[in-house]
């Protein structure tokens, strides 16, 4: 589904206005305006929604909305309670009638069962949030309600006659903390149970803006929010938390925080070496906090958990201490593929190869994307050029403020390892289009040493424990005439993970899938310009598991 404009959501305003003036079903009510404004700011909606907003909320009948509780802590609902503009009272009252809500209403046993199944009965249009996971396998592990009915039958029941449902919180998004390793009840989120279209809005909990939000978005325009590839609402889970938090700052210049508690953290440096996973997790919790945006976890002094996603319990190691492989549960290993290239091919084989109307990716001493030209010789795609010698980059680096405190703090930590620097390069610069010197970058780096050879570096990246990509901000630029691959903001994120306590395996990792998927689509957008299949040139030293794992993506 495509994403809905600005203008589009205007348009269903003013047609649900003029629907509403002349509807014999009309409410008209009184609206607070501080609290439609707020809701159209958390939105990232332009303020000339406001008046619009105001006047269908001041006409429109409440949306009906049914909340569930399956398999969870009621932790998600307590978000829910602790809203503010609107807050609880306000919301349910003005904007919408919660019909269904085992916690706060005060029905219970036959009744409550009696009045949700007259609901179901009246035909009558809903929205359903559902808090917490579902048991579809054994179900008898959520056995609930006086009729004695499994989480999972309630959940097909009313799912099937809601005009759209909302995953409330990581449990009912993916399973959640009870869907943890080994998962003895098979918890599952409740998308992979349901045909429908799930709005997913995790967090553990989410915060209350979130809810509420979401909830007041489908009541104003009757259509859902636009979501993102995880069907997770772009205006809250957007962006990377870690782009928008207070502490950035102090992470680009390396002062990291060395334990909870100490001087270091509460002046406000980063607390990614103590764990915080806020590169890896999309959300907004920084922007709009929790508790009346009192705080956020970061502002008060405990590290991102990555607690709106996926599986984060099992995939993100200890909650203490950056991803490294001491701190992992799980493994992931890499199996070799059928092999899609060959050994360094000469000029002439290149040549043989395009005329046979395919493009190559290639990797001996130059990494370079080829196609054939008019004059039947090789043209290069890829525009791929970066300065390889250490020292130099170091130097660019510490052009500015925050660069010199990275240095510094790099020089400090990994004294040995600037002393090979220093010794082994000169101040002769070194441009290079070789993906190995790109790599050995972070080699030279972590380990104070030459890279030997590729497979040494593959297999770093291949013995990592998380599939989890540490960002690197690696820039593609395409258009049809060529494809531009721009590292050079990339070069001082290895000194920061450093710095925040990751290991090589977790640079090899992210280096190898960024830059790989990098060239993959670029490879892609030339096949598909081009109308030719893809072949691949590549030393024997490359021929590893993990390298064929990543062109096996191309199948």
């Amino acid at each position: 589904m495509a994403d809905l404009s600005n203008e589009e959501l205007k348009a269903l305003l003013e047609k649900r206005i003029a629907e509403l003036e002349n509807s014999d079903t009309k409410e008209e009510k009184v609206i607070n305006p501080e609290s439609v404004q707020a809701l159209i700011k958390t939105l990232a909606l332009p303020n000339d929604f406001a008046p619009l907003a105001q006047k269908v909320f001041e006409l429109a009948p409440r949306t009906s909305v049914v909340w569930l509780h399956l398999a969870e802590c009621t932790g998600c609902s307590e978000s829910l309670l602790r809203a503010s503009t609107p807050d609880l009272a306000e919301l349910v009252f003005d904007f919408i009638s919660l019909e269904y809500h085992e916690t706060i209403m005060a029905s219970a046993g036959w009744q409550a069962e009696h009045n949700i199944d007259e609901l179901l009965k009246s035909n009558k249009d809903f929205i359903l949030a559902v808090e917490g996971g579902v048991a579809p396998i054994d179900t008898y592990f959520l056995t609930i309600g006086a009729n004695g009915e499994s989480g999972y039958e309630i959940l097909q029941k009313v799912a099937n006659k809601a005009k759209a449902i909302f995953a409330m919180g990581t449990c009912s998004s993916y399973g959640g903390i009870q869907a943890a390793a080994p998962n003895p009840s098979k918890i599952c989120g409740i998308a992979e149970v349901l045909q429908q279209k799930i709005v997913q809005v995790p967090g553990c909990p989410p915060s209350d803006i979130n809810i509420v939000a979401n909830l007041c978005f489908y009541a104003l325009f009757q259509t859902l929010p636009n979501l993102d590839e995880k069907d997770r609402p772009k205006w809250a889970y957007g962006k990377c938390l870690h782009d928008m938090c207070e502490r950035k700052a102090k992470f680009e210049a390396g002062v990291f925080a060395q334990k909870f508690d100490d001087d270091l953290a509460k002046s406000g440096a980063c607390l990614f070496k103590v764990g915080c996973k806020g590169p890896y997790t999309y959300n907004n919790c920084p922007k709009v906090k929790f508790n009346a945006k009192t705080s956020w976890p970061v502002q008060g002094g405990h590290g991102c958990m990555a607690c709106s996603e996926a599986n984060f319990w099992d995939e993100f190691g200890f909650y203490e201490e950056p991803m490294k492989n001491l701190t992992s549960y799980v493994d992931f290993s890499f199996a070799n593929s059928d092999k899609k290239g060959s050994a360094s091919l000469d000029k002439a084989q290149i040549q043989s190869t395009l005329d046979d109307k395919r493009v190559i990716l290639s990797f001996d001493n130059e990494t370079r994307l080829l196609y054939k030209g008019l004059d039947d010789e090789p043209c290069d795609f890829l525009k791929f050029e970066f300065e390889s010698n250490v020292k130099l980059v170091l130097a660019n680096i510490a052009k500015n403020k925050l660069g010199a405190s990275l240095l510094e703090t790099y020089k400090k930590e990994f004294a040995k390892n600037y002393a090979f620097i220093e010794a082994n390069y000169d101040d002769t610069s070194r441009p290079s289009s070789d993906i190995f010197k790109f790599f050995e970058y972070a080699y030279v780096l972590a380990r104070g040493a030459f890279l030997p050879d590729m497979k040494t570096f593959l297999d770093l990246a291949a013995s990592y424990k998380f599939k989890h990509i540490s960002p690197l901000d690696i820039k593609l630029s395409l258009n049809d005439t060529e494809a531009k691959l721009d590292v050079s903001k990339s070069f001082r994120m290895p000194l920061i993970y450093l710095s925040g306590g990751l290991e090589i395996e977790a640079l090899a990792f992210s280096a190898c899938e960024l830059m790989f998927k990098n060239l993959n689509q670029a490879l892609k957008h030339l096949s598909q310009k081009q109308n030719k299949a893809i072949a691949f040139n590549f030393p024997q030293s490359y021929d590893h598991a993990f390298f064929q794992s990543q062109l096996a993506r191309l199948d």
